[in-house]
C-alpha cells in the first residue's frame, strides 16, 4: 500500500494531550547486555519519524522527527547516495532515511548536488569548500577508535562542499538549514573569492520548515517521551500514531546492499552502512472526551527501498525478511516495555488538558480568539464555550543556568526547574549552536538538545550536550513549556569546548602538515602501510609510539614554511610512493584469496 497524500477538512474539538513514548534499543555484540560496536556493525543511533495521521492514513501532523533529517539534511545532500558512511559522514543523498513520513508529508525541495559537479568524488572538493560547523571529514576504518569514541570528529577544522540547488530535481527531503552566510575567511578557495553557487547555499534555511519539530536523535538506555497538544481545530475520530524507524548498518540476509567506492579514496569510509529499510509502528488511537491509551509491539511493516528508486510511499507488509529476534535490529530497533496500553514497542496516551481555569476540557480558544464551532462524533454541529480566554499565565524559565564541566566534545549544564502555575512544568525544549547570541529565530533552527524530564519547581537539575566540536565557542538555551503548548522565555549560556587531544593514532602529522590534506592519496597510503606494519614489528611499534609524542609539534614546525613543506616531500616521496605500491598490491591480494 501507499501512504496517501490527502487535504484534510477539520473541525473544532475540545483540546486535550497525546502522550507517546518509546525507547530506541542499541546494538549488542556478541549477544551481550552492554551496547557496543564492531566495523562490521556501527550503531551512531536510529533516525526516527513520529506523525499523526487519519483513519484513510493521511498524514494530519509531523509531531517529531530526528535533527540529522530534519535539519541536517541526510535526505538530500551532495554526492550520490550510496556513499559509505562514518561517523557525521557530510556526503550522499539518504534517501533511504525516513521515506514513508517524507512521502507521507508530501512536500518537494530543491535537490542539492556538489557545485563542482563532482558528484561520486568524495574528495578533493576543496575549490568550493568552506568551514564544516557540524560534519566531520570521512575516515577510514582505522581512525574510527571503537574503545574510546566512535563519534568524536577527527578534525575541527574540515571544510566540506555543502553544493547547490538544483530546480530541475526534486527531493522529498529538505536541505540543512545552519547554512547563512560564507565569506572567503571561512573557506578554502582558490583565489580567495566565494563561488557564486555556495551564496545560494545560505538560501537552505529558508526552505526548511521542520525547525519546530526537530529532535536530537533519542539516547538509548532511556525511554522517550513526549507530548503533543491536540490543537482546538482536530475533529474527534479515529487516528493513529505512526512510527518509522531507520538506522544504518543493519543489514540481514535479506537485505544488503553495496556501497559506492571511490576510486581516488578506496579506503575512506565505512562498508555495510546499507541494509533493512525502515520500519514502521502504528497505534490505533481514538480522539475524543475519554482518556484512551494503546500500544503495539509488532511493526505495520517496511518500506519500499531498492537503492536509488524514486520514493513512493509503498508500505510493504511485516514478513520473514525484516529480522524480529535480534536487539537493536530490524523489528526490535525499538525495546518493549509495559504502559497502560499494555506491552508494546509504541505507547500512546489521549488525555484531557489538566490546565486550571479549563472545566470543559478546552485549552484554549481558536487562533482568532474565539470559540469555533465542533462537530460532534455523530455529524452534527455544536458549539464549545470559550472557558479558557483567557489561558493560564505562560511558564516560568528555568533559573540559574550555568556551566557545569567542559571538554572537547561535550559540556554538561546546572539549573532550577521552571514553575507553571506553582507545579512541574509539562516539558523543556533544549537547543544549542555555534556563536555567542542566540535569538527567538536562532533557537528554533539551532541543534535540540537532549531530553530532559521537568522536575519540581525550584529544584536542581542537569543537563549534557554531546558530539561538539573541539575548541569551539557555543550557546545554549531552554525554554520551559506547560500543557497548553504556551512556552516561557529562552534562558542562555555561552560555553566554549576545549581543544581535541587524540589518544588513538590519529593520522601521519609530518606527512600531513607536508602534503597539507590528511585526504591526499600518498598521506593515506602511508597512513594504511602503519597500520599493516605496527602490529607485525615490536621495533616498528616502538617507533611509531616515539614518533607520536614528537610528531604534533615536528608538523607544526614544518606547516608554518613552504621551503619545510617542501624538502619534507621530498625525502618521504619514495617512501609515499612505496607505500602506495603496498596500498594497490594489499586489496589485490585480498581479492584473490
Amino acid at each position: 500500500m501507499a501512504i496517501a497524500l490527502v487535504a484534510r477538512p477539520v473541525a473544532a474539538e475540545g483540546c486535550g494531550e497525546l502522550a507517546y513514548s518509546f525507547q530506541p534499543d542499541c546494538y549488542h555484540p556478541n549477544g551481550g547486555a552492554a551496547c557496543g560496536q564492531t566495523l562490521e556493525h556501527l550503531d551512531f543511533g536510529p533516525q526516527i519519524a513520529v506523525w499523526l495521521e487519519g483513519a484513510d492514513h493521511a498524514l494530519v501532523d509531523t509531531l517529531m522527527v530526528t535533527s540529522l533529517t530534519a535539519t541536517r539534511g541526510i535526505g538530500n545532500r551532495p554526492g550520490v547516495w550510496s556513499f559509505r558512511s562514518g561517523p557525521k559522514f557530510p556526503y550522499g543523498k539518504r534517501w533511504m532515511s525516513l521515506p514513508l513520513w517524507a512521502y507521507a508529508r508530501g512536500q518537494l525541495f530543491d535537490a542539492v548536488f556538489m557545485q563542482d559537479d563532482l558528484e561520486t568524488w568524495m574528495g578533493f572538493h576543496e575549490a568550493s569548500s568552506s568551514r564544516e560547523t557540524y560534519f566531520c571529514r570521512p575516515v577510514n576504518p582505522s581512525e574510527i577508535n571503537l574503545a574510546v569514541d566512535v563519534v568524536t570528529c577527527p578534525s575541527q577544522n574540515f571544510n566540506s562542499a555543502k553544493g547547490k540547488l538544483a530546480s530541475t530535481t526534486k527531493s522529498y527531503y529538505p536541505p540543512r538549514n545552519d547554512l547563512t552566510t560564507f565569506t572567503s575567511n571561512d573557506s578554502d578557495l582558490v583565489g580567495g573569492t566565494l563561488p557564486s553557487c555556495l551564496v545560494s547555499a545560505s538560501s537552505y534555511a529558508g526552505l526548511n520548515d521542520l525547525d519546530a519539530v526537530a529532535a536530537a536523535t533519542p539516547p538509548y538506555g532511556q525511554r522517550y517521551e513526549r507530548t503533543w497538544h491536540i490543537p482546538a481545530t482536530l475533529a474527534p475520530g479515529d487516528y493513529a500514531i505512526v512510527v518509522e524507524v531507520n538506522k544504518e548498518f543493519d543489514a540481514n540476509a535479506s537485505h544488503k546492499h553495496p556501497a559506492f567506492q571511490d576510486e581516488n579514496l578506496p579506503t575512506y569510509g565505512v562498508d555495510g552502512n546499507f541494509g533493512q529499510p525502515s520500519v514502521l509502528y502504528r497505534v490505533p488511537v481514538r480522539l475524543a472526551s475519554a482518556p484512551a491509551a494503546a500500544a503495539v509491539s509488532q511493526i505495520a511493516g517496511y518500506s519500499q527501498w531498492t537503492g536509488d528508486a524514486p520514493l513512493d510511499g509503498t508500505l510493504l507488509p511485516r514478513d520473514s525478511t525484516i529480522s524480529t529476534t535480534v536487539p537493536g535490529s530490524g523489528e526490535m530497533r525499538l525495546l518493549a516495555f509495559d504502559g497502560p496500553g499494555g506491552t508494546g514497542r509504541v505507547h500512546v496516551a489521549v488525555q484531557r488538558c489538566p490546565s486550571a481555569g479549563c472545566p470543559d476540557g478546552g485549552c484554549g480558544p481558536s487562533v482568532d480568539g474565539s470559540a469555533p464551532d465542533a462537530s460532534a462524533p455523530d455529524g452534527s454541529t455544536e458549539t464549545t464555550p470559550a472557558t479558557c480566554d483567557p489561558l493560564p499565565p505562560l511558564p516560568g524559565a528555568v533559573s540559574s543556568l550555568a556551566v557545569v564541566t567542559t571538554d572537547a566534545t561535550s559540556a554538561s549544564f546546572s539549573f532550577r526547574n521552571a514553575s507553571a502555575a506553582g507545579e512541574a512544568v509539562a516539558s523543556y525544549d533544549i537547543h544549542y549552536r555555534i556563536g555567542a547570541f542566540m535569538g527567538d529565530t536562532d533557537f528554533l533552527s539551532a541543534d535540540p538538545g537532549p531530553n530532559v524530564t521537568p522536575g519540581a519547581p525550584d529544584q536542581p537539575a542537569v543537563v549534557k550536550v554531546e558530539n561538539l566540536k573541539p575548541a569551539t565557542s557555543y550557546v545554549l538555551g531552554i525554554r520551559s513549556g506547560d500543557h497548553c503548548a504556551q512556552h516561557s522565555g529562552t534562558a542562555v549560556v555561552s560555553f566554549q569546548t576545549t581543544a581535541q587531544k587524540f589518544t588513538q593514532l590519529s593520522g601521519c602529522f609530518v606527512a600531513t602538515a607536508a602534503y597539507g590534506s590528511t585526504l591526499e592519496p600518498r598521506v593515506a597510503a602511508l597512513r594504511h602501510a602503519r597500520d599493516r606494519l605496527r602490529p607485525l614489528s615490536p621495533f616498528f611499534a616502538a617507533a611509531t609510539d616515539v614518533y607520536y609524542r614528537a610528531g604534533p609539534a615536528a608538523a607544526a614546525v614544518v606547516a608554518r614554511s613552504e621551503v619545510a613543506r617542501g624538502l619534507v616531500r621530498r625525502v618521504i616521496a619514495p617512501f609515499a610512493t612505496l607505500a602506495e605500491a603496498l596500498d594497490f598490491v594489499a586489496p589485490t591480494a585480498r581479492a584473490s584469496r
